[in-house]
């Protein structure tokens, strides 16, 4: 099993997130296969943001990505006006 054990308890967020049927069905074979591997019944809502977690945590293009992309100077744009314009007052 690629999810490890969930030892500490995660805050608490709200998440809205439409599922199709078979994903919702995975999901829910998934909380089934973490209770038996280790014997801790798993909300699913428990499950997503450590599933993120791993998926992201596992995709080593990502993380070079990340990596590269933290080094390199931020751009800071110019503030926008009331209207959605960035032009400075004449």
């Amino acid at each position: 099993m690629k999810l490890a054990r969930i030892t500490k308890p995660l805050r608490s967020v709200q998440v809205r997130v439409m599922l199709t049927g078979d994903l919702n069905a995975n999901l829910e074979r998934y909380a089934q296969y973490y209770a038996q591997v280790h014997g801790d019944s798993v909300d699913m809502r428990a499950l997503i943001p450590e599933i993120l977690r791993a998926f992201l945590d596992a995709d080593r293009e990502f993380q070079s990505w990340s990596r590269s992309a933290e080094s390199q100077p931020r751009c800071v744009s110019a503030p926008s006006s009331s209207n959605g314009s960035t032009k400075a007052p004449a």
